[in-house]
């Protein structure tokens, strides 16, 4: 089984997050590699954004699927939108679950449904013919700073015409982790992500 980077809004999420990553972690063979999350950047935060991006970098680079987690707030988290731009960086695979649904486990509570954040990071060609990321800042595209290089086209991103960029979100999947079932379908959304990206 793949090791999947769980990406989420730490301070709004990470009780149902915890949720999420329990049951994948049950389902895991022994052996098996297990799964890096947004909390691995956490302690780092007390030394600045450099040394957050290299965390990030680094956790990142221990998986081959990322998988975003959906809350209230997680399409404007500025953490949530590098670890999605380093995923697309890395080429793994990509894809988004709705948690909102989850109770929060300390106060049994859950949430509204937020944009899905894949939404608001996309890929656009240059007159160049490169691609880079972008993200949309009320409602306007515009390139994304933390990550200024150009990259290879993934394979879920159709060819474009210059100027255009298209959003993440589409050609990628997004489910409901309770309406759908997920703590039984995961595993094959995980592997239906990376297939994508493979294509």
């Amino acid at each position: 089984m793949r090791a999947v980077f769980f990406s989420f809004c730490y301070n709004d999420d990470r009780h149902r997050a915890d949720v999420v990553c329990a049951a994948w972690s049950v389902r895991l063979p022994a052996g098996a590699a297990a799964y890096v999350d947004s909390r691995v950047s956490e302690p780092a935060k007390a030394l600045g954004e450099d040394e957050v991006k290299r965390v990030i970098r680094n956790g990142v680079d221990q998986t081959t699927v990322t998988c975003v987690l959906i809350g209230a707030h997680t399409w404007e988290d500025r953490w949530v939108r590098y670890e999605i731009a380093r995923s697309v960086e890395r080429g793994n695979g990509l894809f988004a679950v709705r948690i909102n649904g989850i109770a929060d486990p300390k106060t049994q509570q859950r949430t509204v449904s937020g944009w899905n954040p894949l939404a608001y990071v996309g890929v656009g060609k240059t007159k160049s013919g490169d691609y880079l990321l972008f993200e949309n800042i009320n409602g306007q595209w515009s390139r994304y700073p933390d990550h200024p290089l150009s990259l290879p086209k993934p394979a879920y991103v159709p060819d474009m015409s210059v100027g255009y960029v298209q959003p993440l979100s589409v050609g990628l999947s997004e489910y409901d982790y309770v309406a759908q079932k997920g703590s039984e379908n995961l595993d094959r959304w995980i592997e239906q992500a990376a297939a994508k990206e493979a294509k």
